[in-house]
């Protein structure tokens, strides 16, 4: 039996996360002897009943710190999970709790040190609208060339690390663009990381509206190339 925590970064996602805890709470139940789910809201309280839900559901409620930013949530959940290993999912229910269960399996079984959920391999699946898929396309393919990932899926968040590698690695990007600098991080600091992905499928969310500006998308992914291309030649 494994030690998890689980780490969901949330902003006004009190609706979707009604629907969500309890399902990971089953999964965690059935398949880790300790577990821990942590919450990341926003530094402030945003007038939604989400640290309620958590205490209702046995979830941990943590406010970001440092900024209110995404970045700031894996930064903040990374640093307060407390058990062997970490997963991150999004709180918006495209992510399916039962997949942890394979990950779990996964990362023990290959003695792997993180585990992907990839939309991109045989047998993924993604449900985003045809511009988004575009988007996600052209950036996993640059990604991937530009910085030697040899993984199929750059920039899904669901994903199960061991702790004792993420908590070594110093993490400087604020939005979504830190999905893609976690995995440089890990190859500069352990070149011999074994990394595997197993299929996934991501569903459009379930309820509230997406934190994800196309244009904003897009300006953000340029600047972080050259930011992510500094910090490789700074760490090498």
């Amino acid at each position: 039996m494994a030690n998890i925590s689980v780490v969901l970064p949330a902003y006004k996602e009190a609706d979707n996360l009604k629907k969500l805890l309890p399902k990971i709470r089953e999964v965690l139940e059935e398949v880790c002897e300790n577990w821990e789910i942590l919450v990341v809201d926003a530094m402030e309280p945003t007038g939604d009943n989400t640290e309620a839900i958590c205490v209702s559901t046995g979830a941990t409620y943590l406010p970001r710190r440092g900024g209110n930013l995404y970045g700031d949530a894996i930064r903040t959940g990374f640093k307060d999970a407390q058990y062997e290993y970490i997963v991150v999912l999004d709180a918006d229910c495209s992510h399916h709790p039962e997949d942890i269960k394979r990950m779990l399996n996964t990362i023990q079984s290959e003695d792997a040190d993180l585990i992907i959920g990839s939309r991109y391999m045989k047998g993924g699946y993604t449900d985003n609208p045809w511009i988004l898929r575009f988007m996600s396309y052209i950036l996993n393919v640059t990604y991937r060339v530009m910085f030697h990932l040899k993984v199929k899926d750059v920039s899904d968040s669901y994903r199960l690390y061991r702790a004792d590698k993420i908590k070594k690695i110093h993490l400087e990007c604020d939005n979504f663009d830190i999905v893609e600098e976690i995995l440089i991080m890990l190859k500069l600091k352990y070149p011999g990381i074994k990394i595997i992905e197993i299929p996934v499928s991501f569903e459009k969310r379930d309820q509230g509206q997406s934190k994800r500006d196309l244009g904003k998308f897009i300006l953000s992914y340029l600047k972080t190339m050259r930011k992510l291309l500094s910090i490789q030649r700074r760490n090498r």
